[in-house]
């Protein structure tokens, strides 16, 4: 009897220090980022069956008289439940939400392409080569956006940012370059006052006559100290992120002096044009340089635009002789546009480039009403001016009120090089730039994973976990499919131990161990009365 207590007890004690050391490793990695805390299980030992004691119930059934033989640890299991979230001041600092792991890649351990371990961690930094890393240097993984289309890719791969090696100053620097885009579209939104004086006036083309007086070989200045009535300028771009200042004057023309004007209708005389030193063509260097596009807009007695014609310069061509100025082709959203080749002093920096412009006016069916072909045949006949036809007018437009003239609204789409400043990433896991030139790009999507059994997964140290054959092979996905939880940037998921729980714990593992010392002492004490009945 006593040899069998003996070792009861001393199941009970090994068991309960097993245990004791599973509360201790959970107390130790209370403030472990990512920590999930383990239960120990215990479960009895096969027990012997004796042979007597049995017996039969009325309804036939038998039992058998059983003496345990102790216990053991069951199983010490990992307990996954979410830990609380803390704030942090890195936009890299990741936590989950929900289900699923981060999955890193430790490049030591061969491989080219995912995850080789999990975790819950998600305190990453981006290393000397522009991998977003854990701790230890483990890559993580995530699915690449074409930075083109925006396409996401299909296979993850390590997260690292698209940084070239350049040499700025005879030195080299290491950078995220966001690359420049040529400006192909302008919009403007004036007030020409209504009662502006006129500037310039030609006998036998008012409608031109800011062109008559253009010289673009006079430097910034190409129409002297004696401005138009009205100026507006905004900076575009060419095809390498040069900025150049592209300005559209404007100017009244005396509509008693025109033929077959509508009553109570103006007219106002518009010049698109670039500093003479942007003129990549032939024109640099004469009074045609930096001409881009002309026109006339038309408005009622109301104020409101009803009318634009839009001229276009012919490649090469002279831009003082007026039978070079052709109708302008329309874009696919039935805005005029003009050509221009970009240069820097004389030499040409790129081909030539579109740019549209839109007052406010445009043709749905990117056609004119029939005028005359050139500018040259316009003369003094508001007839002879092309007009839009089945005009379109935006919510924001251009007009012609008795009030002082002003530019209520202009844009442009281009934007030129631009430089990483800083990055987030949002709740679906996108990795973001956001540049200098104020663009911003997705680069990665960050991948979650997850397993047919997550407690099947097997400690690695280092707040990782490998997958097992118990928990099936990891499978990775992206944030809220498949029952995943989403992403959270400036947090990291702390620890779930419940010191107040673990406490506890220790407390009735303490007093099942010392219960368990007391079971082997009084033992050795019922020995040693057997042995003294010899004596």
């Amino acid at each position: 009897m006593s040899f069998s207590s003996l070792y009861v007890g001393a199941t009970g004690v090994v068991a309960h220090g097993e245990r004791m050391q599973v509360v201790a490793n959970n107390l130790a990695n209370v403030s472990t980022i990512g920590f999930k805390k383990a239960d120990a299980l215990f479960g009895d030992l096969m027990s012997s069956q004796l042979g007597y004691g049995g017996g039969q119930f009325e309804s036939g059934s038998s039992y058998a008289s059983q003496m345990g033989q102790g216990v053991s640890m069951s199983a010490i299991r990992t307990v996954f439940a979410e830990g609380g979230l803390e704030n942090t001041t890195t936009t890299t600092d990741l936590a989950i939400t929900g289900n699923g792991f981060f999955g890193v890649r430790d490049t030591t351990a061969g491989g080219t392409m995912g995850a080789s371990h999990y975790t819950r961690a998600g305190s990453f930094r981006f290393n000397n080569d522009a991998y977003l890393v854990d701790p230890h240097d483990f890559r993580l993984q995530g699915y690449a956006v074409d930075r083109e289309t925006g396409v996401v890719a299909t296979q993850v791969s390590d997260v690292q940012l698209p940084y070239e090696d350049v040499v700025i100053d005879g030195q080299p620097v290491r950078l995220v370059r966001s690359q420049p885009r040529a400006t192909t579209d302008v919009e403007m939104v004036t007030n020409l006052d209504a009662v502006a004086t006129e500037q310039y006036s030609s006998a036998t083309n008012p409608f031109f006559a800011m062109l008559e007086a253009y010289n673009g070989s006079s430097g910034s200045k190409p129409f002297g100290e004696n401005l138009p009535a009205y100026s507006s300028a905004l900076t575009i771009y060419d095809a390498d992120g040069n900025e150049h200042e592209m300005t559209v004057y404007f100017d009244p023309v005396n509509a008693s002096s025109l033929s077959n004007a509508a009553p109570g209708y103006s007219y106002w005389e518009y010049l698109v044009a670039l500093p003479g030193s942007s003129d990549g063509s032939g024109a640099y260097g004469t009074s045609a340089a930096g001409l881009a596009g002309m026109g006339v807009l038309t408005f009622n007695g109301s104020g409101q635009l009803v009318g634009q014609s839009a001229y276009s310069l012919t490649g090469g061509a002279d831009g003082k002789n007026l039978s070079n100025w052709a109708p302008a082709t329309f874009n696919l959203d039935g805005e005029p546009q003009v050509s221009f080749t970009f240069g820097s002093n004389g030499a040409a920096i790129g081909t030539e480039q579109l740019v549209s412009y839109d007052f406010g006016l445009t043709s749905t069916t990117s056609t004119w009403l029939s005028g005359a072909a050139t500018a040259a045949g316009v003369g003094l006949n508001v007839g002879n001016l092309v007009q839009m036809a089945n005009e379109a007018r935006d919510a924001r437009i251009t007009t012609s009120y008795d009030q002082s003239s002003f530019t209520a609204y202009q844009i442009q789409d281009g934007f030129t090089w631009g430089y990483l400043l800083n990055t987030s990433v949002d709740g679906d896991g996108f990795l973001s730039g956001y540049f200098s030139n104020g663009q911003t790009e997705e680069f990665y999507q960050v991948a979650n994973y997850r397993f047919a059994s997550e407690w099947g997964l097997r400690r690695d140290g280092g707040n990782n976990f490998v997958a097992t054959d118990a928990s099936g092979a990891a499978m990775d996905g992206k944030a809220l499919v498949g029952g995943r939880g989403s992403f959270v940037q400036n947090t990291l998921e702390m620890s779930n131990v419940d010191m107040a729980e673990e406490f506890a714990s220790m407390i009735i593992t303490q007093r099942g161990y010392q219960t368990n010392t007391k079971v082997i002492t009084t033992s050795d004490s019922l020995l040693n009365t057997l042995i003294s009945v010899k004596r």
